[in-house]
């Protein structure tokens, strides 16, 4: 156990760690009131589910986060789609391989771009327009669409191990933070966005925004 828990390697294991769980959920949040702010008809579907559920002071449950809450789900995955924070997923061949016609042999490197994925307008009508009903499960642009079309977490055995985890703590921070705020613009705020790229994307300036007490 002292061989494989060596200082770099546990050095390396809290940094990927780091990364997963505070840079992504960061980014997401941020993307998500920015892009809520932009369109008021998302902004008022959105409170009237959260105010629907009940109370400020009721706090859900597990059942609750998962059944409750659907146009926030479908919200949190169009922001996951419009701004992806994971700009490649890379994978290397562990045996030969066919795709298209052409042989990958083994050790072959394949790099996935999520982000273009979730523009490609075969998949997703529209690409640059942010509308969370396409996720609707009962739509027909959902039900034609390709199951690996929209991947933000990856796919397959080496998918990101947190990602139920995560969309119980995302909208569990959504939910508390339209109960008591909505968003606004400030006049200083860059459009279009400017990006970062590195392991993850991230905002080059930030985002900013006027932050607006509920009254009710």
């Amino acid at each position: 156990m002292r061989k494989l828990l060596t200082q770099d390697y546990v050095s390396a294991l809290t940094y990927e760690h780091l990364l997963a769980g505070s840079v992504t959920m960061s980014f997401t949040l941020s993307s998500l009131v920015y892009l809520v702010a932009m369109y008021p008809e998302v902004e008022e579907k959105l409170l009237k589910e959260i105010d629907a559920f009940g109370p400020k002071d009721v706090v859900p449950n597990v059942e609750d986060i998962q059944t409750k809450f659907p146009y926030m789900e479908q919200v949190l995955k169009e922001t996951m789609r419009f701004y992806t924070v994971s700009p490649l997923i890379a994978r290397e061949a562990s045996e030969d391989v066919q795709i298209g016609g052409y042989v990958r042999p083994k050790g072959t490197w394949a790099w996935l771009a999520p982000g273009v994925l979730a523009k490609e307008p075969k998949q997703f009508p529209d690409p640059d327009v942010f509308r969370p009903e396409r996720f609707d499960p009962e739509s027909e642009e959902c039900k034609r669409r390709h199951p690996y079309a929209f991947i933000p977490f990856g796919i397959g055995p080496r998918a990101c191990i947190g990602q139920k985890f995560a969309f119980q703590q995302l909208k569990l921070v959504i939910l508390h933070l339209y109960r008591h705020h909505v968003f606004r613009h400030l006049p200083n705020m860059e459009c279009p966005l400017q990006f970062q790229y590195s392991i993850l994307v991230n905002f080059k300036h930030g985002v900013k925004l006027q932050v607006i007490e509920r009254k009710t």
